[in-house]
């Protein structure tokens, strides 16, 4: 029973023996855990926010240090396609699409409700076209009457908890064998490339996040506040500048670690450097089938 291809990834063949045999030695998310720290530089970053600014103030488009974060990830699983994995029922997934979640708050206060965001990407984003696609996607969420993720959750909470207990073992088992309905995978936001915690939208610094059992997320960022802090200079100096404290929780099961080491040096500095995000990526034909995205023509385009 099963299935080697799921609504949401394909099956990957040919894989060395332990990386297959991984997933039944090391069963869960939370026991296959690597956590990782950066200091992000952003001194750059928020000097090109405010030269954008200027620039294009008659068209309505602002760029915030979270776009370019969302942007830099989405460039970084396009460019490193072997963090688009994921495990289910033991078995090692390339996910068939790019996608980020994110909690999104009705309101900047304490007490305001929270839900979750799940935007798809195309491999070929831009800074630009990840703005207006986020500001899309944030402001549907933001809808007091709630998203259909939102009426999901509402309707199975109000079940007794037997029946929700079992309609939760039943996802659980044909998840397992990759038949679960695409209805809920869709809805659901741990069914994600990565999960991002901005936890710097309220002032606080990132914590360490575990990793869920429940979905098939393999990647979760914590972001935190802008703060001065002493870095080393070019120079051998030690001075204040703004720094961006991101923590990572990857599952090390979904690739090797001098590959995933350089996707986040990659993606640091994709951040601190965010000019070349103004730029579609250059993909290579083999990127692109190693990526078997959904949604692609023949010319690798969205």
């Amino acid at each position: 029973m099963g299935t080697r291809k799921r609504c949401d990834g394909n099956l990957i063949r040919g894989l060395p023996s332990f990386r297959i045999i991984n997933p039944f030695v090391m069963r869960g998310r939370n026991e296959s855990i690597i956590y990782f720290s950066h200091q992000i530089r952003i001194r750059k970053t928020l000097e090109f926010i405010r030269k954008y600014g200027k620039e294009n103030a008659g068209n309505g488009i602002r760029i915030t240090v979270f776009h370019i974060i969302l942007c830099a990830l989405v460039r970084t699983l396009a460019l490193r396609p072997q963090l688009n994995r994921f495990i289910s029922g033991q078995r090692i997934y390339q996910r068939n699409r790019i996608q980020i979640s994110f909690i999104v708050k009705k309101k900047l206060t304490e007490e305001a409700r929270e839900t979750n965001a799940k935007i798809s990407f195309s491999p070929f984003e831009t800074l630009e076209t990840i703005v207006g696609k986020v500001n899309r996607e944030v402001g549907k969420a933001r809808d007091e009457e709630g998203n259909e993720s939102d009426r999901e959750i509402d309707f199975f909470t109000r079940l007794p908890r037997f029946a929700l207990n079992l309609v939760v073992g039943a996802f659980r088992f044909l998840d397992y064998f990759g038949l679960a309905p695409r209805s809920m995978i869709e809805l659901d936001p741990l069914f994600t490339s990565i999960y991002v915690a901005n936890l710097g939208s309220v002032g606080m610094d990132a914590p360490f996040h575990h990793l869920y059992e429940w979905g098939n997320a393999s990647i979760f960022a914590s972001i935190g506040k802008v703060k001065k802090a002493p870095v080393v200079a070019d120079d051998g100096s030690i001075r204040a500048e703004d720094v961006l404290i991101i923590n990572y929780s990857l599952d090390d099961r979904i690739s090797e670690g001098i590959y995933c080491a350089r996707a986040i040096e990659m993606f640091k500095d994709l951040l601190e450097n965010p000019e070349e995000l103004l730029k579609k990526p250059d993909l290579s034909p083999e990127i692109l089938r190693e990526l078997n995205l959904q949604g692609l023509d023949e010319a690798g385009e969205a």
